[in-house]
């Protein structure tokens, strides 16, 4: 989870600093299609390899839907793949939102009484809203279709990043106090 956490930012920090093209005032710039779909299938391709690990890891009731958003990620492929205008672009990524919000939300409410779940509800809730934004702006660019990604994507992957680690940390943790336990009783 730390890790999907990482390439978020990651990616984040690259919708960010992607340099733009200026189109008549230093006001007014745009990147094309080309090279948002390409910026985006790179993102959706390692993210789906990262979900697909930790769906594969997973022995819990989560696995299912873990290894849903490593299936929703082929659509979003597919589709970014064949997008050659902003409207196509904004509707692969919608839909893929939507899509893997969803299956975020029903991790959540499988785990929902553990704790740090929330993760999982956050998340999901900043998908399935960058879904909605994305099929309301009917008249979004390739530069607000990558912003609009690159801002949920940076939200979502700091609570991924805290929540991988301090599930590790208290896995480990949790580890070590049973050992010390062995060890007390054996004494």
């Amino acid at each position: 989870m730390a890790a999907r956490g990482a390439l978020a930012i990651v990616f984040g920090i690259v919708t960010v600093f992607w340099p733009r093209e200026q189109i008549g005032s230093p006001a007014n710039l745009n990147i094309s299609v080309s090279t948002v779909d390409a910026i985006l299938l790179a993102y959706l391709v390692l993210s789906g390899l990262l979900v697909l690990l930790q769906g594969l890891a997973t022995r819990t009731d989560a696995r299912m839907a873990l290894l849903g958003q490593a299936v929703v990620v082929i659509p979003g492929v597919a589709f970014l793949l064949l997008a050659d205008v902003p409207g196509e672009l904004r509707a692969a990524i919608a839909v893929w939102a939507v899509l893997h919000g969803i299956l975020e939300l029903w991790i959540w409410r499988q785990n929902r009484d553990e704790r740090m779940s929330s993760d999982f509800l956050i998340a999901g809730g900043i998908h399935v809203i960058l879904g909605v934004i994305l099929l309301a702006g009917t008249d979004m660019n390739a530069l607000s279709v990558m912003g609009f990604a690159g801002a949920a994507a940076m939200i979502h992957g700091v609570f991924y990043m805290v929540g991988g680690y301090s599930r590790r940390s208290r896995t480990q943790g949790g580890a070590a106090d049973e050992a010390e336990d062995v060890e007390v009783d054996e004494a």
